[in-house]
């Protein structure tokens, strides 16, 4: 699987096509960089204002007053100014471009026409026919932000052509994802198509609203589990009088935690050497740093735990449970009733290779196994088809 996506803006959009015409603009929204905008701001003031020595200071290094001897930190104050005026500008700057660019799409008749306005480009103007598309596509695209990874699920008019991919549907729950992608589906007369370990599956309207045991039933799917089957060795399976359990055993390690890890060496550092010079520094910018470093501390103690979670499958009578185990304590993630449960799929992104299995019913997704091999997941997906339709 290697193919390109399509980059979508927004974090939440739905767009409402009436059969004959549409109209869409994808962006970042204002009030998620707004926050950046002002932080960068009220950083680079701050250095600034440090800079130029405002709380009358005499523009040399500061010496404590009970010295006898002129105390001398390893970096002059100006660097820490300079620092503060860098990164606000950086993060000023930065959220600023990410307003600016966006995707226009306009949908009239049989007519497409997509705007693409890029940073330090001209725009881009795409025409194509709407007959030219294909199916509608739902997939689940990983963020990384910061230490934690969230799921944003995305409805799209596919085309061959990637950048002439239109978003229809973007969101960060997984509610009523399914639904929306059925809506969609029948108001363009397409089929529905979805990223699997087979390929780009395509499945007719016919089936989107049959249950997992209504699909078995009509030969759509098949029950093939094989309760001989050697376990894979990446899960743990418990077995208890009112419920089985499945857990992954190990966290497996990426490119993504590896950066992480850097971050937190990075982070603390930071704050430590803060902290042995926090007396060169007075004033208001001596405050800050006092609560950048203790939100520091809290930015490793979250990552640190974020890092070593894992992931657990409770398969009750009725239900399946999906839920989180940190190194101090479990939170239940997400659940769903077997009987809701319309698709189970090992699902995969087609830039990344990263598969994982996707439980999906009308109003609800769940996600396992992100970073499991692929060999793991299609048995997971066996055991869990066979255990729902019991």
């Amino acid at each position: 699987m290697n193919e390109k996506l399509p980059t979508h803006y927004s974090n939440k959009l739905e767009i409402n096509y009436n059969k004959h015409s549409a109209y869409l603009t994808d962006r970042v929204k204002l009030k998620a960089v707004l926050p950046g905008i002002i932080f960068g701001l009220m950083l680079a003031v701050l250095g600034l204002y440090e800079w130029l020595n405002a709380f009358g200071g005499s523009g040399g290094e500061i010496t404590p007053a009970d010295a006898t001897v002129a105390y001398k930190p390893i970096l002059a104050v100006w660097f820490f100014d300079l620092c503060f005026i860098l990164l606000g500008l950086g993060i000023f700057v930065t959220n600023i471009f990410l307003f600016i660019r966006y995707n226009k799409y306009i949908i009239k008749d049989n007519s497409v026409i997509i705007i693409k306005r890029l940073i330090f480009r001209d725009k881009v103007i795409l025409q194509e026919n709407l007959d030219k598309y294909t199916g509608v596509r739902f997939r689940v695209e990983f963020m990384e932000s910061g230490f934690l990874t969230q799921n944003r699920y995305i409805v799209e008019l596919y085309n061959p052509n990637f950048e002439k991919i239109i978003p229809l549907y973007i969101t960060k729950s997984s509610k009523n994802v399914r639904k929306k992608w059925k809506e969609y589906a029948k108001k363009f007369k397409l089929p529905a198509m979805i990223y699997t370990d087979e390929g780009l599956k395509k499945i007719e309207l016919k089936n989107l609203n049959k249950s997992i045991a209504e699909q078995v039933k009509s030969g759509f799917i098949e029950d093939n589990y094989d309760t001989y089957e050697v376990l894979p060795s990446a899960v743990a399976f418990t077995r208890k009088s009112d419920k089985m359990v499945l857990k992954v055993r190990k966290i497996v390690w990426d490119v993504y935690n590896f950066v992480a890890w850097f971050s937190i060496f990075i982070i603390s550092l930071t704050a430590i050497f803060v902290w042995f010079n926090i007396d060169s520094f007075t004033g208001l910018l001596q405050s800050t740093l006092y609560i950048l470093s203790f939100v520091a501390v809290l930015i490793v103690i979250v990552a640190i735990q974020i890092l070593f979670r894992k992931e657990k499958m409770v398969i009750k009578k009725h239900k399946i449970v999906n839920t989180h185990k940190y190194m101090l304590f479990s939170t239940k993630h997400n659940e769903m009733l077997k009987k809701d449960i319309e698709a189970i799929e090992v699902t995969g992104n087609p830039v990344t290779g990263r598969y994982y299995v996707s439980i999906i019913s009308d109003d609800n997704t769940i996600t396992f196994g992100a970073k499991m091999a692929i060999q793991d997941l299609q048995w997971i997906k066996k055991f869990l088809v066979h255990e729902i339709i019991k």
